[in-house]
């Protein structure tokens, strides 16, 4: 597959970012794509950026322009590893039709897979994220997407835009096995009866405030997807003012960031994308510095991947059996890493291959002391 038809190379003014010592500015540090590269020379990147100047399916007009913006504000960071290796394919040229636009970014995300090289979409609008999946649907056979965002975007599949995505969507996976997680919701944004079909179906959805209560508790529920985005709405206005969904509440900007590293972090995670910045509400450009941020922090985060295997025999990796009498004296077996302190549990099955799936510290400590099956083990349980 060939995609420099679908890109166009940034122009740089190198003046501008060679301005700090050693030349550590991310821009010195990251490669710039151009329409010599030939698709083999890529196979050394672990990261590749790509810029979508796409808001035709949209009320939030503006956000075209936001890739650019994002990509200086970020260039000027340092970098934050010492070690990257990314590529900075430029952006994605719109297409004719916003049909057009979707299968040159599936078929990138496509390219991009095939070579082990993670995207980090720099939208853009929400409805990108649906091409995103059909990226994924023709080799998967599950997919979980994982979004931050104020609301829950679903609505019905022929009403497709930016406020409806997930029901095309899910529409969509109804043949394979597609999960959603949703971290962040405000319920008075949201209506009760999507919330409750999304749990009916047993999808994850985490509100803000439960959230915010314990940060490092999104980590468990992220580390599993295949699929991560940001709405920049999921952010308080003060902190990120430049989306025409603006809200007063929100996620603090710091808290973003640790989100956005926990995704590096994910083994498992293979696309990142930032929507729905908009320049045109932006003050002093606060927002596109802190997409900028989340992109360094996820960046940062990649860099200290553990690669940690659950299951297999390992000096770093303790197995734990617990007893859960309401499953009628059926064990639970809990993994923990001796590294990183991450929990894991196996679901029972009668396959070669165990599944297991990442939880919290609080599903074993309740598990162990109060008999309690966490939900998650539930909702896997009950999709078999």
């Amino acid at each position: 597959m060939s995609i420099e038809k679908y890109l166009e190379p940034v122009n740089y003014s190198k003046s501008k970012y060679i301005t700090k010592p050693e030349f550590e500015t991310l821009f010195c540090n990251i490669d710039k794509f151009d329409l010599k590269t030939k698709p083999e020379n890529l196979n050394k990147y672990d990261i590749a950026l790509i810029g979508i100047p796409e808001d035709r399916n949209s009320k939030n007009t503006g956000c075209s322009l936001a890739p650019d913006i994002i990509r200086n504000e970020l260039y000027e960071l340092y970098r934050p590893s010492g070690n990257e290796n990314i590529i900075d394919l430029g952006n994605l040229k719109p297409g004719n039709k916003i049909k057009d636009t979707y299968i040159a970014i599936s078929d990138i995300i496509e390219f991009l897979r095939n070579k082990n090289i993670i995207p980090v979409v720099i939208g853009g609008t929400n409805d990108l994220i649906s091409p995103i999946i059909s990226a994924y649907k023709e080799k998967s056979k599950d997919i979980t997407l994982c979004t931050i965002d104020s609301r829950l975007d679903f609505g019905e599949p022929e009403n497709f835009n930016s406020e409806t995505y997930l029901g095309k969507i899910i529409n969509d996976c109804k043949n394979i096995d597609f999960r959603f997680i949703g971290i962040g919701y405000q319920t008075y944004y949201c209506s009760s009866r999507i919330i409750e079909l999304l749990d009916k179906n047993l999808n994850d959805l985490v509100r803000l405030g439960k959230a915010q209560d314990d940060i490092v508790n999104t980590e468990y529920l992220i580390r599993d997807c295949d699929i991560f985005s940001i709405d920049v709405n999921s952010v308080r206005s003060s902190d990120a003012p430049g989306n025409y969904n603006a809200s007063i509440h929100g996620f603090y900007g710091e808290e973003l960031c640790q989100i956005a590293k926990y995704a590096g972090m994910s083994d498992k995670l293979s696309t990142f994308g930032i929507f729905e910045i908009n320049p045109k509400f932006d003050t002093n450009n606060r927002t596109s510095k802190l997409a900028a941020q989340a992109i360094w922090h996820f960046i940062q985060g990649y860099y200290k991947r553990r690669k940690e295997i659950p299951g297999v025999r390992s000096a770093m990796m303790k197995k734990l059996v617990v007893l859960v009498p309401d499953l009628e004296d059926q064990e639970i077996i809990f993994y923990n890493s001796i590294g990183t302190g991450r929990w894991w549990f196996e679901l029972p099955s009668d396959e070669q291959i165990k599944k297991i799936i990442s939880c919290s510290y609080s599903d074993y400590t309740n598990a162990t002391s109060a008999g309690e099956i966490p939900n998650k083990w539930w909702n896997e349980f009950r999709k078999k």
